[in-house]
């Protein structure tokens, strides 16, 4: 059964709502209220996005070029760059897999054996993830092993409650300002660590529903 790729997943994080519950820090308490709200006013979101997989199996790291678009409610297209590279298109009932340069293109529903059940929360707009993570500051041995590239960024991190995921845990960097994720860190129950540079983050930017309609 096709189901998305784990690099994919972040995309899926870094659009939509979440309530941040259960912080003990006043301070990030109030900025997660912020981030929260900064989300829920977002009716579409785009950004450059550079990928950097370090895979355990091959010890080595692996960097990817890219770009992704987001529209409310369930709408995305993410492109990688170069030969033969992935592109995903949603318009919020169908997804559509194809790799750049080759003419077989792969058509599944928008469903749970598709997207998890998480992404799927989000893209709607819908769920309450107080349910799915326990969110909190950054544990330090973790701190320890990130190498972080932008400055002055507030960082949270995530935890599934539930295994219902290959995600074992998420850091994210906010921009104090904008309230818009700027990178993240994923690790992943295969030990693989992937972390995510964005650029050029926008927000209501006023994206048509037919750019998330698949063109041959």
């Amino acid at each position: 059964m096709f189901r998305i790729s784990k690099p994919f997943y972040p995309f899926l994080f870094a659009f939509l709502i979440f309530p941040l519950a259960g912080l003990q820090a006043q301070e990030l308490g109030a900025f997660s209220q912020k981030v929260q709200t900064a989300y829920e006013a977002a009716s579409d979101l785009q950004m450059d996005f550079v990928q950097k997989t370090y895979v355990a199996l091959l010890e080595k790291e692996v960097s990817k070029r890219g770009k992704a678009e987001f529209k409310k409610p369930g709408k995305f297209k993410i492109r990688y760059e170069g030969d033969r590279a992935r592109n995903y298109v949603c318009n919020g009932k169908e997804l559509y897999y194809f790799e750049t340069g080759d003419k077989q293109v792969q058509k599944f529903p928008v469903d749970d054996d598709t997207v998890p059940a998480e992404a799927l929360s989000f893209l709607g707009g819908l769920g309450n993830l107080q349910s799915d993570f326990v969110i909190e500051e950054v544990d330090s041995k973790k701190e320890a092993q990130l190498k972080k590239e932008k400055k002055n960024l507030r960082w949270m991190e995530l935890t599934p409650r539930k295994k219902r995921s290959s995600i074992d845990w998420l850091v994210m960097g906010f921009d104090p300002d904008s309230a818009l994720m700027q990178e993240l860190f994923i690790f992943t129950d295969s030990g693989n660590l992937s972390h995510y540079v964005f650029g050029k983050v926008e927000a209501n930017t006023g994206l048509k529903d037919a750019e998330f309609e698949y063109k041959k």
